[in-house]
């Protein structure tokens, strides 16, 4: 991820400023700050205009920013060995891309079947104390094996950004891809690499695995499902609630 520096004259006088802003909690020193770093959200909203621009325009997405450069104002510590600018950046690309996901037309019937699947998926660990599988699924949504395959595919399909896309679009991929990291980019690659490892020590074996071999390997979940000896579907169901693990953890780790 490329940082986005502030090009202060004077640092001393922006420190002054956060200082006199984090003892007053002053509403107008705060849109001082809030004008110093709005530069943040339009770069970010021009430079990844290709995720969300069938799903917003410009100003709906830059007042989305706007919203979470406040929030990064308020929640923003300055004990810790951060700059702003790499705090900001991280907190208005998440909060961006978690409204275009919202924002992404989905069939309400296809909403309506996942959630279906999600609580009978629920229901069925508790009362069973396991996974359950794609017939007990079946069975307690009363529709056959074939149908619930085809409502696993589609909510697969529905998703706008997959847990690579939101990792990178999060810093993680760009952090990684670059060979000189400054201080603040080297301390945000490591938390999020702290994150995601945590988040996958989480997951179940067989989830670890699916993780493992799609996205390391880059194997297809065709040729996972035939090593695991498994459904194409049942391979897709757990690739599916993996990603929704890892991306939940992600999104707590942002919101911070």
């Amino acid at each position: 991820m490329e940082v986005i520096m502030i090009q202060a004259n004077d640092i001393k006088d922006d420190n002054a400023l956060w200082k006199k802003y984090f003892e007053t909690k002053d509403l107008s020193i705060r849109n001082q700050i809030i004008d110093r770093y709005s530069y943040i959200v339009k770069i970010i909203a021009m430079r990844i205009r290709g995720v969300y621009q069938q799903y917003g325009d410009v100003d709906d997405i830059v007042n989305e920013g706007i919203i979470a450069l406040i929030d990064a104002i308020g929640r923003f510590d300055l004990s810790k060995d951060i700059k702003f600018e790499t705090y900001a950046t991280i907190r208005v690309k998440g909060a961006i891309i978690d409204y275009v996901r919202k924002q992404a037309w989905t069939p309400r019937r296809v909403n309506k079947n996942k959630k279906l699947v999600e609580n009978a998926e629920k229901e069925l660990s508790i009362s069973l104390g396991r996974s359950p599988s794609e017939l007990e699924i079946s069975n307690y949504l009363k529709i056959d094996v074939s149908e619930y395959n085809k409502i696993i595919l589609e909510t697969s399909n529905s998703s706008l950004l997959s847990f690579e896309d939101l990792i990178s679009e999060v810093t993680y991929k760009n952090l990684s891809s670059s060979s000189d990291l400054s201080p603040e980019d080297s301390y945000a690659k490591k938390e999020l690499e702290i994150v995601l490892a945590d988040a996958i020590e989480k997951l179940s074996e067989k989830e670890k695995l699916i993780i493992s071999l799609y996205y390391k390997e880059e194997l297809r979940l065709k040729d996972i499902a035939g090593i695991l000896q498994i459904s194409n579907s049942r391979a897709s169901q757990i690739h599916s609630q993996a990603l929704l693990k890892l991306n939940d953890n992600i999104k707590k780790y942002i919101k911070e």
